[in-house]
């Protein structure tokens, strides 16, 4: 176990599934308490009873990142339960493929409450709620290639991650006179649920493995306060 990470505390929003899933595993491997902030209520469930039984202390809670009321409670349950908050992965995201003339309202509204809206909640109630006070702790940002580059069909979600760059490093010049570290990490596509949910899923692409990038995350976390990673972008060669 890493002798940095034991015994912290972190927050993991869409941590019942997928990368968010593996994130989860990789901090409790690295001797960390991990609350799981998910809408998913059978899959949270079902995640959180799996490491229980395998060791993990997780607090498991069922929240719609888009609801502020919703955030500020399960920031001040994790608050309540450990003390301390050290570690934020904004991880939640989903994805809605359609031409800009064809996207609704509500699809468009949709995709920026959860991969955008609830990044804001979450981050701004972790910092308020004690962080701050502490003076040093992570704030980690799963954006995505498509932060960068879109392709069709992708003016939500493009335009989300996008803003999920933008968001993190703003957050990164308000906290340049703290201790606490900022770090977007932008994968290429990953082997997750919502990938084998995607339109692409049948033409035989090369997927990164979700434990690819959760090492990315460990990676940026095990680094002195004082140094920082702002931005990693990580793909399979297939993808380059």
């Amino acid at each position: 176990m890493s002798s940095q990470l034991e015994g912290k505390v972190a927050i993991v929003t869409g941590a019942a599934r997928g990368l968010g899933a593996e994130l989860v595993k990789m901090l409790l491997a690295e001797g960390m308490r991990v609350a799981m902030l998910d809408m998913r209520s059978s899959d949270l469930e079902q995640q959180a009873g799996e490491l229980t039984t395998a060791g993990g202390e997780v607090l498991p809670l069922v929240v719609d990142l888009a609801d502020e009321r919703q955030v500020i409670v399960a920031v001040e349950r994790v608050r309540e339960n450990w003390g301390r908050i050290d570690t934020l992965i904004s991880n939640a995201g989903i994805r809605v493929v359609a031409p800009v003339w064809e996207m609704s309202v509500q699809d468009w509204d949709r995709v920026q409450d959860a991969n955008l809206r609830g990044q804001f909640f979450c981050t701004r109630e972790v910092l308020k709620q004690g962080m701050l006070e502490q003076g040093e702790g992570a704030l980690v940002f799963i954006s995505s290639m498509a932060g960068i580059r879109s392709v069709p069909g992708g003016c939500a979600y493009s335009s989300s991650k996008w803003g999920v760059r933008g968001f993190a490093a703003s957050v990164a010049q308000d906290l340049k006179s703290t201790r606490i570290c900022v770090t977007t990490i932008l994968p290429g596509m990953v082997l997750t649920p919502m990938a084998r949910e995607s339109e692409v899923w049948d033409l035989g692409l090369q997927w990164l493995d979700p434990s690819v990038v959760a090492d990315t995350v460990l990676f940026s976390l095990q680094q002195d306060p004082d140094t920082v990673v702002p931005e990693v972008i990580v793909q399979h060669r297939a993808q380059l």
